[in-house]
This record gives C-alpha cells, structure tokens and sequence, in this order.
C-alpha cells in the first residue's frame, strides 16, 4: 500500500476566508461528537470490536444522560443499516455516509453483520482537509486498515482511499455536481442499491443545497435516505429549543435545517416533495418505545451499565430529534419502522402526528403572572414545596426545600410569599433545624394541622433515603418520624386527612422499583397495604397519583378514592393505563387497596394524565396536573396544565390555555414545585439540563389563577393576579456546624500571628509543642526566592509539561460546591494565565502515582530542588517529611480547610493574606461530619454574626517567610500581589494514630476518629425497631453521657 499526496480541490461559496473559517467550525461539531460516542462505545459496548478509540486519543466519560442520548442516536443509525443490510437484493448495496466526520459506521457494521456484507461498499464523504486526516488514521491503524482489500490511495482527485470494501471521498457535499460525477465513476452509483446516511450533518448546509442533495438522491432508481437531525416540535420559544438553538449560534454553527423545517410534519413534506414516494419519520422519544426497534430486555440491561435517573431530560432529548428513512417505489420499505402515518394532503401547519379524540369540554383559561427572582436565587429542581408561618397568621408563606441547586444538592429552601418588591436584595436566613442529608426527588405532602410530611428522597441514583421528618410550621420544628421500610424516591404521597397518608411505589435504586404501597399514620407509623382483587398495576415511578376531588360521598373517613396513572416502569417505558384506587381501613393497622383500570377514558385525555414526572396538586376542590412528560409527543402549552373532574359516574380531562403575556417566557414545566396558594396556583423553581446544550433554569416563580368571562371583559389582556408570589429568601440550616452562634455579641477580634526567629532545632521543638501558629522569619530557604520568577519557573520546568490544576469559576474557590474545573494544561499556559490574572490554582500531584504517592519537590520538580532548601533549623521535618507540594496560585481564595498532619508554608514569590482558626472553632465553621473543608467565605463574612465566638489568627506571608501550622488548624489564604509560589512541607509528628492505607494529601483523619463515626453509626442502628419516642430517649442520654466525658 503506497500512499500518495492528495491535492484536494475544496469547493468555496461566497469569500473563500469567511467560508473557510464556518467550515472549519463545522467540522469543529465533528471531535466533540466523537468523543461522546467513543464514551458511549467504552460503557455500551464492551464485548464489541472498539473503532472510535483510534479517532479519539483522549477518552473522557461523559454524563449519564449524554451517554444514552448519543446510545439512541447511534442505535438508530446501526438499526437502519443493519435492516438495509437485512433487505434482500440483485445489486450491489452501497451504504454513503454524508457528511460522516471520524465517525467508523464502516468498520462497525463489517463487524457486526459479517453474514450481511458480501457485494456491499461502504462509502465516506466529508470536507476534503477532514477526510485526508481520517485517511490517514485509517492507513496507520493496522486494526482498521486489515480489515479491507485490495486498497489503493489515488494521486489526484476526489477518491482518497478505495478499497473492495470501502470508498473515501473528500468532497464538499454542496458540490452536488462534483459529488454525483465521483459517485458515478467510482461505482456506477445507477445500478446499486443504495443508503444514504446523514446523521447530524446536512443540517447546517443552507436548504438549498441539501435539498438539491436529497432531490439527487431521490432519482437512482434504488435507494433509501436516513437522516437523523434535530427537530422543534414546539417552535423556538420552547426552552429546550431556544437553548438548544443558542448553543450552536454560540458555536456558529446554526442548525439551518430545523429553521426552515422545524417538526416531523415539515420534514415529511420536504421528502415528499423532494420526489420520495415513501416516507416513515419518528422523533427518538417515540422510537424509544416502539417494540420494532428495541426488546423490553435491550431497555432493561442498560440500567445495569450506569446509575440512570435523567428521565425527563432523556425524553426531551429525544422529542427534539427525529429518524426520517425515506424510499425510493423500487426499495422495499422497512417492515420494523413503527411510525405516525401522514396524509397526502398535510400543511406545514398541520399538527398530525396523533390522531387522538379531542375532549369536548371548552378549555378554561388561566392567567399567568410572573415574578423574576433576584439573579442566582430560586434556582432548584426537583425539591418539594413546603408550607410555612407567614408574617400574618391568616397568610401562609411557601418554601421550596432542597433539591438540585446550580452546582449541587442542597439543604436549604426558598421562601416565597406576597407582595415583595422582587427587585430588592434578596436575603438570607438561617433557622429552623432542616432534615440532613441534602435530597432530591423527595416529598413533602401538607396534613393540614397535623403538619407537613416529608418522604424519602435520593442523593443519587443509587443512593435512596428512607428518612421521614415532619414539620411543625406553627413552631418551626422538624420531628424525626420511623424511616420507611425501604429507601425510596420518585415516589408520592397524597393527604388522606385525619393525619394519614398513602404513599405509592418508586425507586430504591437505579435499577429496582418497589411495588409495595404504606399508610402513614402518628398511632401505627407505616402500615404496607393489603392489595385485594386481581387488578394490579404495573409497578413504576413518577406516575401520576391523586386522591380524587374534596366533597365527594365515598371520600369518607375510613374510605379514599383516587387516580393511579403513568409513570415509568421496569422496561423504560411510560405507562398509559389509568387505574381508580379505593383505600379502605386504612386508620387501621391493615389498610386495604383495591384497584379498578378505567377503560372508557377518551384516548386524548388517558394520554394528558399517564405522565411522568408531572406535578399533582389538588387546588380548590380538584386536581391539577402540571407539567412533566407524555408518550411519544411534547406537551404543548394548552396540554401542559390539565383538570381532572370527577363525578360519582366518570372521570374526565378539562384542558388549560395558559394566557402568558409576550413578555413572559414560555416556564419549562420539568422539575418544578407546584401547590395551591390561596386562589392561585404557585409554580417554584424549574430546570432541565438540555443533553449538551447547556442548562435552562427558569428565573423565576409563576402565579396561575382564573378569572371568569366577565372580569376578562373588564380588565382586557390585564395578566395581573390578584395576588402574586415572589422569592423573599433563601433559609439555612442552623446544625452545629454552621448555626449562628449566640457565644459573642460582637465582631470577633483578630489576632496576629507572632512573627519569631529560631537559631536551633531545639527552638523549633519548642514551636511544635506549643501547639500555635507562627512566622519564622531570617532564616534561609536558598536561591529560589530570587530565581523563581515566571520565565525562570517556566525555563526549568518546562514549558510542555502538562499539569493539572484548578480553574474557577469565582475568586472563592469551594471545595463542597466544586465551583473549579480540574484542568490539564501545559504548564507555560498556566503560568501565562496566572500572570495575566486567571483565577487557577496549582497544587502539585506525583508526578509518578498521583492517586497514591505523595508529591516530593525534589522528585517531581528535580530542576527546581536545588534551588530550595529547609535551614538545618528545620531538621526535624526533614526527618519525619510526608510531602511537599509545589503551590502556584492567582488570584484565587483557597477554600477553609483542616490538614491532619502538622505542616509549614515556606513562601518564595509574591504575598499571602491567611486567616487561621484554632481546632475549637470548628464547630462554628460550616465543617459537616467527615469533611475536612467548609464553603464559609471567612474574607468576605469575617465582620458578621456568623462567625461570633470564633477566635480568628491573621498571617501576612512575605518572600521568605515560613509558616508553621499545627495539626487541625482551620485555614485560609489569598494571594494579595499578583503570583503566589510557595513550598509547602508536611510531617508527622505524632507518634501513631494515623489513618492506614493511602493519604496523599496529609489531611486524613486520625484513625480513632474514622473509626469512631462507625461506631456512632452502629449505635444509632442499634436502635432501629424502636418507637420515635424511645429512640429520642436513650440517643439524647447518650448524648448527655459523651458531652460529660469530654475533658
């Protein structure tokens, strides 16, 4: 095989500058497509030949949700060649990928279906410079390149690489000329059976060229198109969309097909009148679902691959991309395709997709208000609404409590009431003892003046909650209930007055869902229902449940009906049925549960209330269903808020229009909190990661109410509420790692630490034993406190060398909250970046294990070593050395932190403010169990009530100056002039009572205390099985008797 320079004749629209540069963006799409997918291959894939590997040199592992996104996407592309491949001919099949980038479908499908590829040619087509580059990987990767015969590497021309099984082509596909006269001289393209494949490629061709192309395609005499793009399926204004839309704009890459033809309807039309006569089209939502195109079981096992929970995500991913196979009359169509049927005669505006009953009962409109939260507050999803205490006693306040913040989970919740001015400086409180952990997916179910209900929860997939609080709104108090017989979330729990709840089935983990459901009551606790008769619902999670409207006969004390509808079962798949409940005895210690399928609900109101993830609120004597996710279609605005109505004879589904002024955006109805407030009804929260697009977080709360046709007369297109619901503050949890102490009245006073001068090892063992930090000043640390400057550093470390460092995304660095990227950069760009002012931050790892060896400056920076020395003063560190990190920093705050181990900051280039904090202040530091490192901000908070009672210890570092830090030393620096270089030297000096095993970073704790917190946790379990009352009894004494002990 001889490979031969290639002058590639590239095809130029317009300025050939400007073209050039949107191309190269273009192909820019390409890597990271690519590196998703070799992702999805690692996990997906592992018992299958890998050929992405040789196109990706990087691996990384890409989220859950990016993971089955791109899965479905690549499972359809493999499903529509592997039934072209299946489909028997007379001719040569080619299968071309337009537009292909590294992407290897070639060598997959010569893999998987080597009894389907006799007499069939692979074809490549991209941009000339990618495809050279891909040539090239294919001839140097032997695992590639043996897979084909008889290749050749042409000199000149369009064909790159040809071979008996495979053809490369470096062609712009808006030649349509150049492409069609390769194509018919390289394999007299009329006489072949052939498949187009375009999977997120054409789309950002200007239409007129991929519709000449699709056109083209439509006149060989035997062949089938499939692409696969992105779609809109509620216009632009959709917060998927527009961000969907914003993200490549970003990119400069505009998604130009999805413009002109934004649903499937459009998309069917163009083909059609592109001159294909058979067209089947699908968005990746309802293909999911259909039996034709997965097996239950090929559902089931990915749940086994990864912890999956990114439900709604998923299904808004796939509602806005769609598969399109599109037929030629001498192509057989695909038996498997399960697709919507359309008309000859549909419109572009035409909404066919599903042809449903519609409900006859005139819609009722809902005004909807809208106040805008102060920037960076209000924003969570998946929480649960909390009724709380207003400043009246007739006005209740409402609190949206945990769930998943912009970085994480949090144990905090936002107030909402009436009539503040949202403009205002949005405070932040702290009171009431809050349930721990922090959670999401969880519930809190208002019991009226018996208190509110909070249920389960997760922290991950994987990582369910069996706790239950109740609270006490009137005096502020959460009570800890007996925890549920199973960890559980996605889960819901619906009032069945006189203080008793039903709660129905949900997750325990990523891969099991329960099928038991409980009455709570305060007499028994949690009672598992008797299931009686031989109706039983499918277990799933996130369905739809509600008791049935107030004043209605059977609703009596001892005898609840309700709707069972949705959800999500075992196999992937959204539920349609809708079941009617009947709880009888249930204020007894064996309630009993029938249930009963409703058969006789119009087709279009079953499909508006079997959703996932919906939010189900009971407002003014009947029930609301807010948001969430259907089967096979998006919910438009009309459909996303519906009614149920329930008469002693029937159950039926009122419709909403939603009437939202231009200038309030469309709310994204996925992850909210709903309850009803007063007259109105209060949406909180809202959010959805949109698959790699970016997050859309809604920024605001919405107030719904209805007005009768008489007040809409008068008011006109008035959309003011009678009351509306702002944001008023964010409330935190007073535990006693971060409650406002009430051990001082005033600012705390600031020490200096002393500045001293030792002149003998002896002096500093007196340092040591004294247990309190200090500055050694006039001793020598050698040459480095002149050398080390920026091109020095970079002169002797190297330029090229990668590191990895921190790169924030404010000065305050946060450990908890993990408001930094670990980056790898060569370590010339760090520096140029820290110089240049870049929030990054160096602490140097092993150069050789960082996972489990130590840093030693004179391992991992041996041209730096010899400039830096420890003074003989010193000795004993040298003799009991556990590390010493490299530290480079800009102008970044190091988050509040403890080390174990004692250690001293020896400071070469630049200044260091630091705040110090003796081990008894800990407690009034935000340090959680188990975590050596708190989010407190202490330069920014060090004059407020919050850190009363603590005693605070301020070091200026100069060149020079050494640091001695005791063990557990609470701490905190920032550089004051520009670069921060320091060595950092750690020791042991306890004789034993380190942690085993690993502990690269010197702030292990001491093996008494990790083994102590496993104790606590074997005596809090020791008194699982006991009433409430009796296990608050002996912990509280046991309690007593270890604060007694305490010296």
């Amino acid at each position: 095989m001889t490979r031969s320079k290639i002058t590639p004749q590239p095809f130029r629209v317009g300025k050939a500058s400007s073209s050039q540069n949107q191309d190269d963006l273009i192909m820019g799409t390409n890597n990271s497509s690519i590196v998703s997918k070799r992702s999805v291959e690692r996990l997906y894939f592992p018992k299958e030949q890998h050929f992405f590997r040789y196109f990706v040199k990087k691996p990384q592992r890409r989220s859950p949700l990016i993971n089955r996104g791109y899965w479905l996407r690549m499972k359809a592309v493999d499903f529509s060649c592997q039934q072209f491949l299946e489909t028997p001919t007379t001719t040569q099949k080619v299968i071309i990928n337009l537009g292909c980038g590294y992407d290897p479908l070639p060598w997959q499908c010569l893999s998987r279906y080597p009894n389907h590829i006799k007499n069939v040619i692979f074809v490549d087509v991209d941009y000339p410079d990618l495809m050279a580059r891909k040539r090239d990987t294919v001839v140097q990767t032997t695992e590639l390149s043996s897979m084909l015969t008889g290749v050749e590497l042409p000199a000149t021309g369009n064909v790159f690489l040809r071979s008996n099984e495979y053809l490369q082509i470096g062609c712009d596909l808006r030649d349509i000329v150049r492409l069609k006269e390769t194509l018919v001289s390289a394999l007299d393209i009329e006489s072949c059976s052939v498949l187009f494949v375009a999977e997120v490629s054409i789309t950002y061709m200007d239409s007129i060229y991929s519709n000449d192309l699709i056109k083209w395609a439509s006149t060989l005499p035997t062949a089938r198109f499939c692409l696969l793009e992105q779609l809109m399926p509620e216009g632009k204004d959709h917060p998927f969309a527009k961000t969907m839309m914003n993200h490549f704009e970003k990119l400069n890459t505009s998604l130009r097909a999805v413009q002109q033809y934004p649903n499937v309807e459009a998309q069917h039309l163009r083909f059609k009148s592109l001159g294909w006569p058979s067209i089947s089209v699908t968005n990746l939502w309802q293909l999911w679902s259909s039996p034709k195109f997965l097996a239950a079981e090929e559902r089931r096992s990915l749940d086994l691959i990864e912890p999956f929970d990114e439900w709604e995500e998923f299904a808004l991913f796939g509602l806005h991309y769609f598969l399109l196979i599109a037929d030629t009359s001498n192509l057989q169509p695909n038996p498997r395709m399960e697709v919507p049927k359309f008309t000859n005669d549909a419109s572009d505006n035409e909404r066919i997709a599903i042809e449903l009953p519609v409900t006859p009962e005139k819609p009722r409109r809902l005004e909807v208000s809208f106040s805008e939260n102060p920037k960076g507050h209000g924003c969570r999803r998946f929480a649960a609404g909390l009724p709380l205490k207003g400043a009246e006693y007739s006005q209740p306040n409402f609190g949206n409590l945990a769930g998943m913040g912009l970085k994480t989970r949090t144990d905090t919740y936002d107030v909402f009431g009436i009539g503040l001015d949202p403009k205002i400086e949005a405070p932040v409180g702290s009171h009431g003892s809050l349930p721990q952990p922090s959670r999401m997916c969880h519930t809190i179910t208002d019991l009226g003046e018996f208190g509110a209900l909070l249920v389960g929860g997760r922290m991950s997939p994987d990582k369910a909650l069996a706790d239950c609080w109740l609270y006490h709104k009137w005096v502020n108090v959460w009570e800890r209930l007996d925890d549920l017989p199973q960890p559980l979330y996605r889960h819901q729990v619906v009032n069945l007055d006189d203080g008793c709840a039903l709660l129905n089935t949900g997750r325990t983990n990523s891969q099991v869902i329960s099928n038991t459901y409980f009455v709570w009551s305060r007499r028994f606790g949690w009672k598992r229902c008797h299931l009686d008769g031989d109706q039983i619902p499918t277990p799933t999670f996130g369905s739809t449940f509600s008791v049935l409207g107030e004043g209605i006969p059977p609703n009596s004390s001892e005898h609840k009906l309700g709707i069972l509808a949705g959800g999500i079962s075992d196999d992937g798949l959204l539920q349609q049925a809708v079941w009617e409940w009947e709880l009888s005895s249930f204020t007894t210690e064996r309630p009993v549960l029938r249930f009963r399928r409703l058969l006789d609900i119009p087709a279009r109101d079953q499909s508006l209330i079997a959703r996932f993830s919906a939010s189900t609120v009971s407002h003014q004597g009947e029930t609301y269903v807010v948001g969430g996710i259907i089967k096979d279609t998006m919910l438009s605005t009309s459909d996303e808020v519906s009614v149920l109505i329930h008469t002693p004879s029937s159950l039926r589904v009122v419709k909403t229009t939603l009437n939202i002024a231009e200038s309030i955006s469309r709310p994204l109805l996925i992850g909210t909190t709903v309850v009803s407030a007063g007259s109105s009804i209060l949406i909180m929260g809202g959010s959805a990661v949109c698959f790699s697009f970016g997050t859309f977080w809604n920024k605001g709360s919405f107030t719904l109410f209805s007005k009768k046709d008489d007040e809409l007369t008068a008011s006109g297109s008035n959309h003011q509420a009678p009351e509306i619901w702002c944001y008023i503050q964010t409330i935190g949890p007073p535990t006693a790692t971060n409650r406002v102490t009430d051990l001082a009245s005033t600012s705390p006073i600031h020490r200096d630490v002393p500045r001293i001068q030792i002149t003998s090892p002896d002096e500093f063992l007196k340092v040591l034993s004294a247990g309190t930090p200090a500055i050694i000043n006039g001793l020598n640390i050698g040459d480095c406190v002149e050398k080390w400057t920026a091109d020095y550093l970079k002169d002797k470390v190297g330029t090229n060398r990668e590191v990895v460092v921190h790169e924030g995304t404010s000065t305050h660095l946060d450990f908890k909250l993990k408001n930094f990227a670990y980056k790898t950069k060569t370590f010339g760009e760090f520096i140029e970046s820290v110089e240049s002012g870049g929030k990054y931050y160096m602490r140097a790892l092993s150069a050789e294990n960082a996972k489990d060896t130590p840093t030693q400056l004179a391992t991992d920076f041996p041209a730096l070593a010899p400039d830096f020395v420890l003074p003989k003063e010193l000795e004993y560190i040298v003799q009991n050395l556990h590390s010493s990190p490299l530290r480079i920093s800009g102008p970044v705050i190091m988050w509040l932190h403890y080390d174990v181990m004692a250690n001293v900051l020896c400071q070469i280039r630049g200044q260091k403010r630091l705040l110090l904090f003796p081990p008894s202040d800990v407690m009034h530091l935000g340090f959680e169990p188990g975590s050596s490192s708190s989010s407190i901000n202490v330069f920014e908070n060090d004059q407020i009530a919050g850190l009363n009672g603590t005693h605070p210890h301020e070091a200026l570092l100069r060149e020079g100056d050494i640091l001695f830090l005791p063990s557990l030393w609470l701490h905190t620096a920032f550089p004051t002039s520009g670069m921060s270089v320091a060595v950092n030297m750690f020791f042991k000096n306890l004789e034993n009572g380190y942690a085993a095993g690993r502990d690269v970073y010197g702030n292990r704790d001491l093996a008494a205390y990790e083994k102590g917190r496993q104790d606590v946790s074997k005596i809090v379990k020791s008194f699982e099985g006991f009433s409430t009352d009796v296990r608050s009894f002996y912990l509280q004494r046991l309690a007593a008797e270890f604060q007694q002990k305490l010296p």
